[in-house]
């Protein structure tokens, strides 16, 4: 697993893998990124398939603005991963967002998570309806 957007992912082979998954219409490909600044600056040269989903990653409210870059790419459908959601996110805002995943941690090392409080999960879930 990658991400795709990472600086050190040179642009012609972003452009390569856009095609292969453009060739490939009977997929879906789902393109999960931490780097939503380039994928804003890319995305204007990317062609946009119906079968490529793109998102972003929001694990607290430091990273918010990531769902700001997301609304500006040419994907047909965009989503958040709050993998894991760690704290309330009370600045997000899901207009323009189709889909949501959200989740917790497992593992000796996991960190609590929103997930492992049920009322503070449904205030994000109450976001999406």
């Amino acid at each position: 697993m990658s991400d795709t957007f990472h600086e050190s992912v040179p642009y012609p082979f972003i452009q390569k893998l856009f095609q292969i998954m453009n060739g490939a219409n009977w997929l879906t490909f789902q393109v999960l990124t931490r780097r939503a600044e380039r994928l804003e600056e890319l995305s204007p040269i990317l062609h946009w398939t119906d079968n490529i989903w793109v998102g972003v990653s929001i694990e607290n409210n430091d990273y918010v603005y990531r769902a700001e870059h997301l609304k500006k790419s040419g994907a047909f459908t965009k989503y958040h991963s709050h993998e894991p959601l760690l704290c309330p996110l009370p600045d997000l805002n899901l207009n323009g967002i189709d889909w949501v995943i959200v989740g917790g941690e497992s593992g000796p090392k996991a960190r609590p998570s929103v997930t492992s409080n049920m009322s503070q999960f449904g205030s994000v879930a109450s976001l999406s309806l």
